[in-house]
């Protein structure tokens, strides 16, 4: 340590810069630390900025359209003409004794909300990077007021399945006052992915090219145009399978030995919580079946550990939205 005299006649010190550390101390570095109790107050004490934001995109999106808010139900329409006239006469597609393009559109009606949810929630940080920067509301407004965008146009698409119903003269069954629930879930699971993709998404920007593909997978892997019922409940893991064999003039047909079985439908509905969400407002809405309560339980759970796991990524990344938007 040498020591040297200023021009005003003061002493500096100048260290050693051997016993200078290679890192700074713990104490003076930041660590973002995640409390989620005041972040979910926080985000609840904002809601006037998500129906805000939310007002705004509904508006925008259909100002320069001739047909406006029409729009809302063509598109529906479209697609659930596309599947009628592709999939009506194929016989594995069973619509469980219900006209088909009822069926479908159930079906139709919530992968729309989910698809556009996905899609646009996961690009809402970067389609507000204008006010990313400015604003110090929750972050998570943008993902969450994109979902409120598309709940009213799934709330507008409602009407076409009013009128799918006279046309085929049914009525919506009593235990379609279940559907809400099954709504519910679907709107957990689609937040906590709205969350989890639009916080990656602003960070691996190559992401925004997958969605779309991403999306037309999800369409065929949902039970959207097919039953739910076509997953197996009684899947044989393991084993030996026998063949039929004929023991003393008796047919022994075949048979499983060893191994055990899984219940596919429990492991996809928590995988996949939009597949129980679309069976149960068909069995219920269309066929008047009460829910199916392990079903309708392992979406709730899988669509509960999206959104904690959702928000919680979203909550761990927030702190370079602006710098890198």
């Amino acid at each position: 340590m040498s020591t040297l005299v200023s021009t005003f006649g003061e002493t500096l010190v100048e260290p050693d810069h051997a016993e200078l550390p290679d890192e700074p101390p713990d104490a003076i570095l930041y660590k973002h630390k995640v409390r989620f109790g005041p972040a979910i107050r926080s985000l609840w004490n904002h809601r006037e900025i998500i129906y805000t934001l939310a007002e705004r995109d509904f508006r925008a999106q259909y100002k320069q359209a001739a047909l406006g808010v029409l729009w809302a139900i063509i598109g529906p329409l479209a697609t659930l003409a596309i599947f009628v006239l592709v999939f009506e006469r194929v016989k594995t597609f069973g619509s469980q004794g219900v006209p088909y393009p009822l069926y479908a559109f159930i079906g139709l009606l919530c992968w729309n909300f989910f698809s556009n949810s996905f899609g646009n929630g996961g690009q809402a940080l970067l389609s507000n990077k204008g006010l990313l920067a400015k604003t110090q509301f929750p972050r998570e407004c943008f993902p969450l007021e994109t979902m409120g965008v598309q709940a009213l146009n799934t709330v507008i698409s409602w009407i076409p399945l009013t009128i799918l119903f006279v046309i085929f003269g049914r009525a919506p069954k009593l235990a379609g006052l279940w559907v809400p629930m099954y709504m519910l879930i679907e709107v957990v699971f689609a937040a906590g992915i709205a969350l989890m993709i639009s916080s990656i998404i602003i960070q691996m920007r190559d992401l925004m090219q997958v969605l779309p593909l991403l999306t037309t997978l999800g369409l065929f892997a949902t039970p959207v145009i097919w039953p739910f019922s076509e997953i197996p409940t009684n899947y044989h893991v393991a084993g030996t399978y026998i063949h039929k064999m004929v023991v003393h003039g008796h047919v022994i047909p075949g048979h499983w030995v060893g191994g055990f079985t899984v219940n596919l439908q429990l492991v996809y509905g928590f995988i996949n919580p939009l597949g129980p969400v679309i069976a149960g407002a068909r069995n219920t809405l269309l066929l008047g079946n009460a829910p199916n309560w392990p079903l309708a339980g392992v979406a709730a759970l899988g669509a509960l550990l999206y959104v904690a796991l959702g928000y919680r990524i979203f909550k761990r990344l927030e702190e370079n939205f602006a710098d890198i938007a």
